[in-house]
């Protein structure tokens, strides 16, 4: 049986490159300033979206956003694209599948 697994990034990057079922993102951010996020299927952009992209406010310091997805398949990996002029962090909680 495999447990779930969580990836930090600090930028674009990929969570995993293998299947996997998204549980969720949690995401810090500076306090400042705004974080957009978008998570796709696959290891870039260019696949479906599974969390559409939004914007995030960076007003509240501390976690700012709970994004819980449990249970969305992503057959091609786990990609996170993060733009933010500051310092953000987004912590992805996803299960190796099958």
């Amino acid at each position: 049986m495999d447990w779930a697994q969580t990836k930090k990034l600090s930028t674009s990057g990929i969570a995993t490159s293998k299947c996997a079922l998204l549980l969720g993102i949690q995401i810090g951010m500076d306090g400042t300033n705004d974080a957009t996020i978008t998570v796709y299927n696959g290891t870039d952009n260019s696949g479906d979206e599974i969390i559409p992209t939004n914007t995030y406010d960076a007003a509240t310091l501390g976690i700012q956003g709970l994004v819980s997805s449990y249970g969305k398949l992503a057959t091609d990996g786990i990609y996170v694209e993060i733009t933010c002029a500051g310092t953000v962090e987004v912590v992805v909680d996803f299960k190796p599948w099958p």
